[in-house]
């Protein structure tokens, strides 16, 4: 399953603000790039916006908010499960995305 994570923070709770803060945020990204069960496909940072943009590939929800959850200590996040639009389109070619009547 695809997940995209969006994790936002606070200027004050941001982890670039000391090299203790920016050590374990570092560390916490290496361990998660070796995570059992997810594969990290991609990771975007918008640093004057406090926001992390991160999508992975795991094997199931509780596996991605046991991995992520750790965030939650310095802001506030969403994990969305998403489609590619390869595995989109052909669902929405069935009309299962249409009112019914």
């Amino acid at each position: 399953m695809l997940f995209q994570i969006v994790h936002t923070h606070t200027h004050e709770t941001c982890p670039g603000l000391s090299p203790e803060r920016v050590k374990q945020i570092s560390e916490w990204w290496q361990s998660l790039k070796q995570t059992p069960g997810i594969k990290v496909l991609a990771g975007y940072i918008t640093p004057i916006e406090h926001a992390y943009y991160i999508t992975v590939e795991a094997d199931d929800y509780p596996t991605v908010s046991r991995a992520f959850g750790a965030l939650n200590s310095y802001g506030t996040g969403r994990i969305i499960p998403v489609l590619t639009f390869d595995q989109t389109i052909p669902i929405a070619e069935t009309g299962a995305f249409r009112a019914q009547k």
